[in-house]
């Protein structure tokens, strides 16, 4: 995270020499609240890596390039430009604050302007009132509950089985009276079917054998 109270400048290495004026880590030694950022060309900086620097807690972001016309990429510097007027795409988007940033166009030798003008830059930046911190995301809704799965309905099969067992009447149980009527429904048919009691056989029986005496 960068200290707000600083200003990024994005530079062209073939731009003007600051090897002499700035530390190990980018820290510009004669212009306080000054980091360098060096890149091969100008024409490298996309609106993104502006925009980029501010989301980080820069406060102002200063583009040197070459003098327009002498890019050693021949076009570079040109293309820069034109985004940061608005003239080529991609372009910066219209939250940030263009009175933040600055673009130089200096030649390798004019060090000692890029100071000057960036010092200037550097006591602007302070003078404007903090840039507001950026919104917390809102936290994200909670997923719906998902509904309860529907109740599986019965196969076609399974119906007729509960209906069928429904339907089916139990099988009464057999009373004594039941018995009774048993009982007496076997005497009835064997009197009908001709067959005669076991006493009076005997009887038949005994007169048979007197008769052969």
């Amino acid at each position: 995270m960068t200290d707000q109270k600083t200003v990024i400048t994005l530079l062209c290495e073939r731009a003007a020499d600051v090897d002499g004026i700035c530390d190990k880590a980018g820290n510009c030694t004669t212009v306080d609240g000054l980091k360098v950022v060096k890149l091969p060309c100008s024409g490298m900086v996309q609106p993104l890596m502006i925009e980029g620097a501010f989301k980080a807690g820069a406060s102002g972001v200063i583009v040197t390039g070459c003098q327009i016309g002498d890019c050693y990429y021949r076009e570079g510097n040109r293309m820069i430009r034109e985004r940061l007027l608005g003239e080529r795409t991609p372009g910066l988007k219209k939250t940030v604050e263009r009175r933040r940033v600055l673009a130089l166009w200096l030649s390798r030798l004019q060090r000692g302007k890029f100071e000057a003008e960036a010092k200037e830059f550097v006591a602007y930046i302070k003078g404007l009132e903090p840039l507001a911190a950026a919104p917390a995301a809102a936290p994200k809704p909670a997923p719906a509950a998902k509904p309860a799965a529907p109740a599986v309905a019965p196969s076609e099969d399974k119906k007729e089985d509960a209906k069928a067992a429904i339907e089916s009447k139990p099988t009464a149980e057999t009373t004594p009276a039941d018995a009774d009527k048993a009982a007496e429904a076997k005497v009835d048919a064997a009197t009908t079917s001709g067959d005669k009691p076991a006493e009076e056989k005997k009887a038949e029986e005994s007169k048979a054998e007197e008769k052969k005496d």
